[in-house]
């Protein structure tokens, strides 16, 4: 099972890398073409919009994993040992609620937006909106790895 988080993390960061690059040579078409010929694409935007929300999930998702999110290490750190490990565990659990909070919550949000499309390129709007379910799925997911057992090593 360790390995599918490991193989899921790397697809994500892949993933993450595509849609950088994307991203950028869109915006870098749009500077040029607006700069050097006085024209402007229309969906150079839209793609970034979209392209950066996809990033966000998943980089957040990932954070997730590695416990790198913004979190207050100062009262943990002074716990003993055995009561820090307890209060790592909560964490994960009250992550793993949220997330499935966000999950089903997004999934309404979603059902409730289908058939919409963007405004300049007439993508379906539920390329974008579906990076809550998504997210939710992922930290759900992520949080509960840190109720493994393994779950110590990731911190190394």
């Amino acid at each position: 099972m360790r390995r599918f988080f490991d193989y899921l993390e790397k697809g994500l960061k892949l993933t993450a890398v595509t849609l950088v690059l994307l991203m950028l040579l869109a915006l870098a078409a749009q500077v040029f073409l607006r700069y050097v010929f006085s024209k402007s694409l229309s969906w150079s935007e839209e793609l970034a919009l979209l392209g950066f929300a996809w990033v966000i999930v998943i980089s957040t998702a990932i954070g997730v994993r590695r416990m790198t999110h913004a979190r207050m290490d100062l009262v943990l750190n002074i716990l003993p040992t055995a009561l820090h490990r307890w209060v790592e565990r909560l964490i994960a659990v009250l992550l793993l609620s949220l997330g499935l909070f966000i999950a089903y919550s997004g999934w309404g949000y979603l059902q409730e937006t289908r058939g919409s499309t963007s405004a300049a390129v007439g993508f379906p709007i539920e390329f974008l909106y579906a990076a809550g379910p998504v997210f939710g799925i992922l930290v759900a997911l992520f949080s509960f790895e840190r109720l493994m057992p393994w779950a110590e090593s990731l911190d190394e």
